[in-house]
């Protein structure tokens, strides 16, 4: 005889409700086409449906098992900018995803036990900034940081640039993740924190829009936001509609930070915009997106809006349908949880362990794998060397 679970049916409800799935999308699936009746009570899961629906769910089986329904931090309270129609852009890929984000911030907290008036002086210039005007906090930003712009040109390519950028803010006090999204529409997010700010960033997308994306992050930190940033329709013609709206400022902040004035005005005498080639060179030198570089021509007047407003919307459609009917390999499951970590949070781990303040199993569980997996990430991180 199958042995049936008796579980709270209020848990169950939570659980699908808090990762996104409506009960349509979870009993489509056989195994649990009886989810409706074992959230009103009337039939019990076994132990293996409660292990499938655990993994569905992105949760740990222990929960199913709470007397009650667990406090904890929605996505919709906690970040900004979700309007109703937004809220269906919250798949459960990203609310795992802000879940996710939320532990780092608490491992942060315990790799860092001890250190906290370290980790303030770090984050000291972002609460110096939130009142100055746009273009002080990116002059000041800047020399915080200390990368001349003729560094930053000396990077070999747009992968290089955004291992340094990483590396720097986390030198700064801000750590940056990555991880695939599955949904081209949402470019970031952060999540603000006096002591642990953090920066979730899409690894689908192009390195140089994800450059792009740290630093609009970088700037709602600095306002002391938390901000999910997704792309709309009306995305391009918001700073035309609103200049004074908070994404507006963030990518005037990104596009100066990026792309000083004092450069870029420089390095433009003579050329040809109509040539997209141009644009090209511009982005590459710079390592940012073509956008960006539009962004800039469009300030200086050397483009139309209209000629900025066309370009941006076709790269952006041609971006979205060049990835369709691909396929993807695999790769390598330790250089991809490296690239999703960042070289920055691997060392503290590692630091930490070395020093024998955490074992393998505690350590495992800061980088979000089994503990088998633990040789294999420390082998890749001391063979890469830093730099991720």
């Amino acid at each position: 005889m199958v042995s049936r679970i008796p579980i709270n049916p209020s848990i169950l409800i939570w659980a699908r409700e808090n990762s996104g799935f409506s009960l349509s999308d979870v009993t489509k699936t056989k195994q649990f086409a009886k989810l409706e009746k074992w959230e009103i009570g009337e039939e019990s899961p076994t132990y293996s449906q409660l292990e499938k629906l655990a993994d569905k769910y992105h949760r740990p089986i222990a929960i199913f098992f709470f007397p009650q329904p667990p406090q904890e931090e929605e996505i919709e309270k906690s970040l900004r900018a979700l309007s109703e129609e937004n809220l269906t852009t919250i798949t459960p890929v990203i609310r795992f995803l802000f879940r996710k984000a939320k532990s780092f911030q608490l491992s942060l907290r315990e790799l860092f036990e001890g250190q906290y008036s370290l980790q303030d002086q770090k984050l000291a210039w972002i609460k110096e900034l939130r009142n100055a005007p746009i273009h002080e906090i990116t002059n000041r930003v800047r020399a915080k940081i200390n990368v001349p712009i003729g560094e930053q040109e000396s990077w070999q390519d747009s992968t290089e640039a955004l291992q340094r950028w990483r590396s720097l803010l986390a030198d700064n006090g801000i750590f940056v993740f990555k991880d695939a999204f599955k949904n081209p529409n949402v470019s970031g997010f952060c999540i603000y924190d006096e002591l642990f700010p953090i920066i979730y960033i899409n690894n689908s997308h192009s390195k140089n829009r994800q450059i792009f994306t740290i630093f609009h992050e970088v700037a709602h930190l600095i306002f002391k936001q938390s901000y999910l940033d997704i792309f709309n329709e009306d995305f391009w013609d918001l700073e035309f509609k609103n200049p004074n709206h908070e994404e507006v400022k963030c990518n005037a902040f990104a596009a100066e930070f990026l792309v000083p004035s004092f450069d870029f005005k420089a390095r433009i005498k003579g050329l040809d915009f109509n040539d997209e080639s141009t644009i090209h060179k511009l982005a590459d030198t710079y390592h940012v997106s073509r956008e960006v570089i539009l962004r800039r021509l469009l300030e200086q007047n050397l483009i139309a809006q209209t000629t900025y407003t066309e370009q941006v919307e076709e790269w952006h459609d041609t971006s979205n349908n060049s990835g369709k009917g691909q396929q993807k390999g695999g790769g390598n499951y330790y250089n991809t949880k490296a690239t999703y970590l960042g070289n920055a949070y691997i060392s503290l781990v590692l630091e930490n362990y070395y020093r024998g303040q955490i074992n393998v199993e505690k350590a495992s569980e800061y980088l979000d794998i089994q503990p088998k997996s633990f040789a294999g990430i420390e082998e890749n991180f001391l063979k890469q060397g830093r730099g991720r």
